[in-house]
């Protein structure tokens, strides 16, 4: 096996892994998360499991890294056509909102996992990376709106990121609670136009 075979069979197990993992999680909760759990559910023999993570911490941050790359994937896919800022918001809230609603085992499962790494001493770092990681991803995105418009904002655009996180996150948990379709939706369109007023001009 060359070296890089042996990278691509160490990557391809991971990922076998996270899978495994997410299905455990959301099946039985963080406390249903072994080692052999995930092994036995990814069809691997149970020394794969450190082969691949030191320990179930990196394992975890890679099922949150996962998670993170879809949800901004989805919340930030490209227009088919321009649309102004509201507009944008709004589409970016209702996508998130539709990630939670197509599978909330699953969105259910990684705020159980968060909210377990805030509590636990050996993963608190991991629940500080996921928070900056979201902070860094809404950023990235929220800087080239405000390039590609013209966008002056009201307020620092940081408070703009921390607000735009706090809303998406507000709405589906919410709806994870009550699973009430239509105020969901509304609330994403009263926050999109409060949001997008905080924009004193954009080039749209």
């Amino acid at each position: 096996m060359t070296l890089q075979q042996e990278h691509r069979s160490v990557e391809e197990r991971r990922e076998q892994l996270v899978d495994a993992a997410i299905a455990v999680l959301r099946d039985g909760g963080i406390s249903a998360v072994t080692t052999r759990a995930v092994t036995a559910r990814a069809g691997l023999p149970h020394g794969a499991f450190h082969y691949c993570f030191a320990s179930k911490a990196p394992l975890f941050r890679a099922v949150l890294e996962r998670q993170l790359r879809t949800a901004m994937a989805v919340a930030f896919a490209p227009p088919v056509t321009r649309l102004d800022l509201e507009a944008r918001i709004a589409s970016g809230l209702s996508a998130h909102l539709a990630q939670t609603r197509d599978d909330p085992a699953t969105a259910l499962a990684v705020v159980e996992l968060v909210t377990y790494s805030r509590r636990d001493p050996d993963l608190q770092d991991l629940a500080a990376w996921e928070q900056h990681a979201y902070l860094d991803a809404v950023r990235e995105q929220v800087d080239e709106w405000t390039a590609e418009d013209g966008i002056r904002w009201a307020v620092p655009v940081e408070h703009v990121v921390r607000l735009l996180i706090a809303t998406a996150d507000g709405i589906s948990s919410t709806w994870l609670a009550d699973r009430d379709d239509r105020a969901a939706q509304a609330t994403v369109r009263v926050a999109a136009r409060a949001i997008a007023a905080l924009a004193d001009g954009t080039g749209a």
